[in-house]
């Protein structure tokens, strides 16, 4: 596998040529070292590698296959060895010594890499997953709106997951569920945050781009703000804005709630956005990251 590399919610553009070996997932040291701010030190003609981050340093041997953490032997955790002049060694090592939880989203050959964020950890995210079961929402082409809000929503829930948050859904993929059940779950889940996902569609396909709704709250104004320019630097499609509206779900759930239309099924150049897998990983990216960005400000003002 060639693959890509998420690390603490942000894409590494770089190649990352990761693999499978004896059931083992490896990645190149170097990369990621070199991408979570760690100092490279190459010895033995690069057939060794010394990192070093926040004092602590793990020394990495290609010819012996050891790992040495400040002069200790550690276990690996599975095979070391040399490829295209890098140093491939287990994932779980790299998670050990960086602090890291990890997980592999197969159907996007993409490593996830994350830490435990403040202002995540322990947060309960109450995701809705708009329309499901009888009602599939807006139609364009193949795309359903409530098979796309579903999607989105399970890449959104690994990435808060990775990083300490608590996560539940309204509804379970493919069930129908009523506007006033929801909000009954909500009431009862206990959530901090409500992340309700959408997907628009109009009878004219010029009509393309990404909009954030909130109301009355000033925080979830705030939350939305954040998640709508994280969505569009991820998507690249047109903005929308964030705009206040009186929802039925956002007037009656007891939490900060926003409702995210990530783009119109039945658009010119939207359409084929969310018709790739990756793109919807990246709108579940941005979505995280103004969660993240959210929750970190509101720490910090307390």
């Amino acid at each position: 596998m060639s693959g890509r590399l998420l690390v603490n919610g942000r894409i590494w553009e770089g190649e990352m040529p990761a693999e499978w070996r004896e059931e083992v997932l490896l990645l190149p040291l170097s990369v990621v070292a070199e991408r979570l701010g760690a100092r490279l030190e190459w010895h033995a003609c690069g057939e060794e590698l010394e990192i070093e981050k926040d004092g602590s340093k793990l020394t990495i041997s290609a010819s012996e296959k050891t790992a040495l953490w400040q002069g200790e032997k550690v276990p690996t955790g599975g095979p070391i060895h040399l490829k295209q002049g890098m140093i491939m060694v287990p994932v779980s090592l790299i998670c050990r010594y960086f602090h890291l939880t990890w997980t592999y989203v197969e159907d996007v050959d993409t490593v996830v890499l994350s830490r435990q964020e403040p202002g995540l950890k322990g947060k309960r995210i109450l995701l809705d997953p708009g329309h499901g079961g009888a009602d599939p929402g807006g139609v364009g082409g193949d795309l359903v709106e409530a098979e796309l809000n579903w999607d989105v929503a399970w890449r959104l829930a690994e990435l808060l997951r990775l990083s300490g948050a608590e996560v539940e859904y309204t509804r379970l993929q493919g069930e129908t569920m009523s506007v006033s059940r929801r909000v009954d779950g909500a009431i009862q889940a206990g959530a901090d945050l409500l992340i309700s996902i959408h997907h628009n569609s109009f009878m004219h396909a010029e009509l393309n781009g990404t909009e954030t709704y909130w109301y009355h709250n000033w925080s979830a104004h705030q939350l939305a703000k954040s998640v709508q320019n994280h969505l569009l630097e991820e998507l690249e499609t047109a903005n929308r804005g964030v705009r206040e509206a009186a929802f039925y779900l956002l007037r009656h759930v007891p939490v900060v709630p926003i409702l995210v239309k990530v783009g119109f099924v039945t658009g010119s150049h939207d359409n084929a956005v969310l018709a790739d897998r990756w793109m919807r990983e990246r709108a579940a990216l941005g979505i995280f990251r103004g969660i993240r960005e959210y929750t970190e400000g509101s720490a910090s003002r307390l």
